[in-house]
């Protein structure tokens, strides 16, 4: 009995463990070999500095964004401070994705109210 009662805890502590996790890391854009950089900003005015950027390889190129919201998303490739709209495909309920070319390193992720940017630097 008491064996059922610490794997139901164990269970349940994973799964509480998880949904927070998934909260915590929400929206998240990743590609086959990583997940890439998040900076959530009140408006795309902010500079970005790529220097702390996770580097990625060269010929990555589809993105993956999991986001769990009610809100519309939308995404915009950026170049010398413009944002460009990308043609983002929604693959299941809470996945997209889009192409991404090899000079694309900087995205403007909105959700809802939410900015967020992202980044991908190649090695």
């Amino acid at each position: 009995m008491k064996a059922k009662k610490k794997r139901l805890l164990f269970l349940l502590a994973v799964a509480i463990l998880l949904f927070l996790l998934i909260f915590w890391l929400n929206p998240t854009v990743f590609a086959r070999d990583g997940l890439l950089t998040r900076l959530p900003v009140d408006d795309y005015l902010v500079q970005w500095d790529a220097g702390s950027t996770r580097r990625h390889d060269a010929d990555i190129d589809t993105l993956w964004l999991f986001c769990i919201s009610s809100g519309d998303v939308s995404v915009q490739r950026e170049e010398m401070y413009e944002g460009y709209d990308v043609e983002v495909e929604q693959v299941l309920p809470f996945l997209y994705r889009w192409k991404r070319s090899f000079n694309d390193t900087i995205f403007r992720v909105t959700v809802g109210d939410r900015k967020y940017y992202f980044t991908i630097v190649s090695t």
